[in-house]
């Protein structure tokens, strides 16, 4: 039995810029060698670090990331990665959602991130095809 699961995960940049929860933090940890050949564990200290060592499998950022003048509160990433029910990672993903309303922080399937890249956050309002 298996508990990894393919899901995604959308978040918002405000939480991006912050630490990986506790229960994530072994997920994203890399053993490397320093000049001296010794061992070392390196981990990033938040998602957008994470995502800048290549640890996602895949991530789509909101057409207005970079746009002055909104709240952080209000952009949105999209994280695609295999997250474990048995070790408690999808649990911390939830958390992580606790008082927030979708699609802010919100554990998602295959099919709920496709309907929400086709809404106007991430597409453009005449790009988008139903």
């Amino acid at each position: 039995m298996t508990g990894n699961y393919n899901l995604y995960f959308s978040i918002t940049k405000e939480d991006f810029k912050k630490a990986i929860p506790d229960d994530l933090l072994g997920k994203y940890s890399k053993v490397s060698m320093d000049e001296d050949g010794m061992v070392t564990m390196e981990t990033p200290e938040s998602w957008e670090e994470a995502e800048e060592v290549g640890a996602f499998c895949w991530v789509r950022k909101s057409l207005n990331w970079n746009k002055p003048g909104v709240a952080n509160s209000e952009k949105v990433a999209i994280i695609k990665d295999e997250f474990s029910i048995l070790e408690g990672e999808v649990s911390a993903l939830i958390n992580m959602g606790e008082g927030k309303e979708y699609p802010f922080n919100s554990v998602l399937t295959k099919l709920e991130a496709q309907a929400l890249v086709k809404t106007n956050l991430f597409s453009d309002a005449e790009g988008v095809s139903e």
